[in-house]
């Protein structure tokens, strides 16, 4: 997990390299959506763990996603969106394979 987090990481930056004004990314719920996570994935302690665990991906990850974020185009994120499950790591992966970025 942690090697497929670094790859989107590196990819969103790379995206966010190329150029362009700034606009607003999507606002998601993370400590819902980390909650969720925690509670599919472990319970007691390690539940506790994963939630912040996913918190701090979801936070870095979505500072990345709104320094991309207006470099894609209005296609590609509507479809990312679709697909992002309210995360930010989900949206980022799907914006770094986004044809034509």
């Amino acid at each position: 997990m942690a090697a497929g987090m670094i790859c989107i990481l590196v990819s969103v930056f790379v995206l966010m390299l190329c150029g362009g004004a700034q606009a607003a990314a999507p606002e998601f719920d993370t400590e819902h959506f980390c909650a969720d996570f925690a509670e599919g994935h472990a319970s007691g302690s390690m539940g506790d763990m994963a939630k912040a665990v996913c918190l701090l991906s979801e936070r870095s990850t979505r500072t990345i996603v709104d320094k991309a974020w207006d470099r894609v185009s209005t296609d590609n994120k509507e479809s990312c969106l679709k697909t992002s499950r309210e995360s930010y790591v989900y949206l980022a992966k799907c914006l770094s394979s986004a044809p034509g970025r």
